[in-house]
């Protein structure tokens, strides 16, 4: 048992001397973000700045309404379907992994992933889609505005509006997160900088002139990202019945993960534990080749650049054998799971809901006052860009039912929304 000397309340600086003594010499340390947030503010007597940035993005409201966000398959028919949330949650959990094994900063990481898709729109990517388009002048109907740009829509540009300045919990606007966890949540999928700009953001401290984050940790989260995207989404595939087990069973990085892990005979035997295990074996080959790699290349990094907190090239990466065979796991995802009919039934139905809110609150702007501080955000962006800052907040639900109530009462043009089940093709 330990003694009472040995029971010591461990302050902030205790947690720092804890980090000195775990992380290797080219982490982010925590002390460092001290100062670095957007608003000065004092610092915790037993947190760390990312501890704090992770607990604010936990306990804001965009992140509460991940659960309700689809992230391939809608979402009210099938319970073990990934949602936006979920989906965030294993990202967090692998980033955590690989950056234990790298021996960088847990908390940097955890906070990056649990906030890096608080700016997805309802449903899915077609949701961005048509934000991205409405914001690219393509649908507006008004004579005063159509054809007008107003920078475009992405969520990790979203992601950081909202933590930036849509969120309203404290005495300033937005979350006020560190410069690091700002910069990885921005910088966790690309930037495609010609396209999109989010002139109200401030992108000073997030070394923009580099697409890619400049801390490992940030690195982690984009590939984590990734790793979580290929094997969720072949597992939800295969559960809606998209693609069969022998499909699979026919890529090569399948057949890798069966011989690293003499899984052949078990899929002749058991389909059911057969599909848990290739998952989790894929889910091991990704996230163990990552490490392995990434180690070469931060130590050649390291002997060929005097700072090593500062990375201006991209140092997380597979090997190029997995590069390989997880980018061709990519193209079979996106040919048979996420681009099929049976998957995006709803979406033109989806688009045209999208569209008639956005015309909707762009005639009665007064309306978004009770969700969002439309008065100061005006006098920072357009009224368009105010518009997709709510319709972006919505969930699927909410979205589709305040379209429903609002046909009702005959407010906006009516759509027969009978086809659409919110629910997976299965």
């Amino acid at each position: 048992m330990p003694t009472n000397q040995q029971i010591q309340f461990r302050d902030r600086q205790a947690l720092y001397s804890a980090e000195d003594s775990v992380l290797a010499g080219y982490a982010f340390r925590s002390r460092d973000a001290e100062g670095k947030r957007v608003y000065s503010e004092p610092l915790h007597p037993y947190r760390t700045p990312f501890q704090r940035d992770r607990d604010r993005i936990i306990h804001s409201k965009a992140f509460r309404r991940l659960k309700h966000k689809r992230q391939v398959f809608s979402l009210t028919k099938g319970d073990h379907f990934r949602t936006r949330l979920t989906h965030t949650m294993e990202v967090a959990q692998i980033g955590r992994t690989i950056a234990r094994s790298l021996g960088v900063n847990e908390d940097l990481v955890e906070a990056i992933a649990l906030g890096h898709d608080l700016g997805h729109a309802p449903f899915g990517h077609l949701g961005e889609v048509v934000l991205n388009e409405i914001l690219n002048g393509k649908y507006w109907r008004r004579e005063a505005t159509s054809g007008q740009k107003t920078g475009g829509f992405k969520h990790n540009y979203q992601s950081l509006r909202v933590i930036d300045l849509l969120e309203l919990k404290y005495q300033f606007r937005g979350l006020n997160l560190t410069a690091p966890v700002r910069e990885g949540i921005l910088k966790h999928t690309r930037l495609k900088k010609k396209q999109i700009q989010y002139s109200s953001l401030d992108f000073r401290a997030l070394c923009f002139e580099h697409d890619h984050a400049t801390t490992i940790e940030g690195q982690v989260v984009a590939m984590a990202d990734e790793i979580a995207q290929r094997t969720h989404d072949l597992e939800d595939g295969l559960r809606a019945g998209l693609v069969t087990i022998e499909m699979v069973r026919e890529l090569p990085v399948i057949r890798y993960v069966e011989r690293t892990f003499k899984l052949e005979k078990i899929g002749e035997v058991d389909k059911y534990l057969y599909q848990n295990r290739i998952i989790n074996g894929l889910v091991d080959l990704l996230v163990s080749d990552l490490v392995e790699h990434t180690c070469l290349a931060i130590r050649g990094y390291c002997s060929r650049h005097a700072s090593q907190h500062l990375f201006l090239e991209n140092v997380v990466c597979f090997g190029p054998l997995v590069n390989s065979l997880q980018n061709e796991l990519n193209k079979f995802i996106y040919k048979h799971i996420i681009l099929v009919p049976a998957v995006n039934a709803s979406d033109e139905i989806l688009k045209k809901i999208i569209l008639v809110l956005f015309d909707y609150y762009f005639e009665r702007p007064e309306l978004l006052s009770e969700h969002l501080n439309t008065k100061d955000l005006l006098q920072k962006d357009s009224l368009p860009r105010v518009v997709c800052d709510y319709i972006a907040g919505m969930t699927d639900t909410y979205a589709l039912d305040i379209f429903k109530t609002l046909q009702k009462n005959g407010l906006v043009p009516h759509i027969d929304t009978s086809s659409v089940t919110m629910g997976s093709p299965s």
